[in-house]
């Protein structure tokens, strides 16, 4: 018993222990790299002295006679561990996992993400951590670099503006959508891309051919957002996890690009896309002319538009291309004709168009006027007669004779009060409205000569 108490085995088998200690943690160390090392050393630097203030203690308080390495002095550096190194290593996870709620954008009340926080910065100062992700003007910027395939690794995270869907893949399957400012991620998790749950208006001129085969050009605007009908969430911009999917699934390959430059596009882009498709199919079952003409003010356009917006919808549905997508409205530009020759020949088949519908109506216009006038006249006739013959009745009645004079005096006064009224004015000329005047001072000289006229 002596033997195994004696200072040769003690000193042999705390070298090893402590060798051992130093070797897994420096080990745990490289595989986190340099900064894995630096914590490394960090904490055997804190082990090691809080061990010699321990064994310090320990000779202190022992024999002068007593040697070094002795069950003693061991006891006492265990005891300066236990109680210097261990409360100061919980107080540190203690202070990371607090300090995560200042760090890292989480909800103080949610008790797993502030788990989450802690257990990310010690991966963070182990080197360990999976990779960390920032949102800028819209995109990923990759902030920490990180292995996703360390099995003991600590959480990566994404952190984006509140109205961003973040899409979680884990090798070739979705795993969850996280979103709303902050998501951590796991072993072999990556951010697929960002979801805009705003609501998006994009353009994109469309070249087509017509029917008849001109070439024209025209601006589509589409206006749509992520699927929300259903979604629950106290958020400002609450979302559906399978919409979000489907929505990224969507994501294909530019059609104008080369093949040397082709780019894989976004969701938002896909819709102006198949916009643009539908647009041009559509054309080309329509003539120039009907793009072109306008009826009672409404453009054929505008029932371009509906038909395309339609469409465009439909493809929205369950198990369709756009499925999570919904579209609000399609906007489309003016036609404009790319042929410069064909452009003047419509100018000028406009011009004789339009001077043909002119010359018609003007003459349905002047037509109109001749049957007002020629009922005027006849209405003005009519008038006359009636107050001529009610004047030459009211002579009669007197039963007296009178001479002609008298009788052609009435007679010009009919005439003057049928020429003044205001309908009759209008459509009398100047010469004929001053007639009734010049035959009274024709009468006059007549009257005062005694004759009859």
């Amino acid at each position: 018993m002596n033997e195994l108490l004696s200072p040769q085995f003690i000193q042999l088998g705390s070298i090893i222990i402590l060798v051992g200690i130093h070797a897994s943690v420096l080990f745990y160390g490289t595989m986190g790299k340099r900064c894995g090392l630096r914590t490394a050393a960090a904490y055997l630097f804190v082990f090691d002295w809080t061990l010699m203030m321990g064994v310090t203690a320990g000779r202190s308080v022992a024999d002068k006679g007593a040697p070094f390495w002795s069950w003693h002095t061991m006891m006492w550096g265990l005891l300066g561990v236990l109680f210097l190194f261990v409360p100061a290593w919980l107080l540190f996870r203690s202070g990371l996992r607090f300090s995560g709620i200042f760090l890292l954008p989480v909800m103080p009340t949610d008790r797993e993400q502030r788990k989450q926080a802690g257990r990310t910065l010690r991966a963070y100062m182990w080197g360990l951590n999976y990779p960390f992700y920032r949102e800028d003007d819209g995109e990923l910027q990759k902030l920490v670099d990180g292995s996703v395939m360390l099995r003991r690794g600590g959480p990566g995270f994404v952190m984006t503006s509140s109205h961003y869907a973040i899409p979680i893949t884990a090798g070739t399957h979705d795993t969850k959508v996280g979103g709303q400012g902050l998501v951590f991620t796991g072993r072999k998790e990556r951010p697929r891309s960002l979801v805009d749950l705003r609501l998006q208006v994009r353009g994109k001129t469309v070249r087509a051919l017509t029917r008849d085969g001109i070439p024209v050009k025209v601006m589509i605007f589409v206006i749509f957002q992520i699927d929300r009908q259903g979604a629950k969430g106290k958020e400002l911009y609450p979302f559906k996890p399978r919409s979000v999917f489907a929505a990224v699934h969507i994501q294909g390959i530019g059609p104008e690009q080369e093949d040397e430059e082709r780019e894989e596009i976004g969701w938002d882009q896909v819709v102006v896309e198949q916009a643009a498709d539908l647009l041009r199919d559509a054309i080309a079952r329509t003539l120039l002319d009907q793009l072109l003409e306008s009826e009672d003010g409404q453009s054929f356009l505008g029932t371009l538009r509906t038909g395309v917006t339609q469409e465009l919808q439909a493809l929205t549905k369950k198990d369709k291309v756009l499925f999570g997508i919904h579209v609000l409205a399609v906007g489309l530009g003016n036609i404009q004709v790319e042929d410069e020759q064909v452009l003047e020949q419509r100018v000028e088949s406009w011009g004789a168009r339009w001077e043909r519908r002119r010359s018609e109506k003007e003459a349905l216009g002047d037509a109109e006027a001749f049957r007002l006038i020629e009922e005027a006249r006849a209405d003005a006739q009519r008038q006359m007669i009636v107050a001529i013959t009610e004047t030459f009745q009211q002579l009669a009645d007197t039963q007296t004779p009178v001479s002609d004079h008298v009788i052609a005096l009435r007679f010009i006064d009919v005439l003057e009060d049928i020429a003044s009224s205001s309908e009759v004015m209008e459509l009398l000329p100047e010469a004929t409205r001053l007639l009734p005047t010049q035959l009274r001072s024709l009468m006059e000289p007549a009257g005062d000569g005694g004759g009859a006229t």
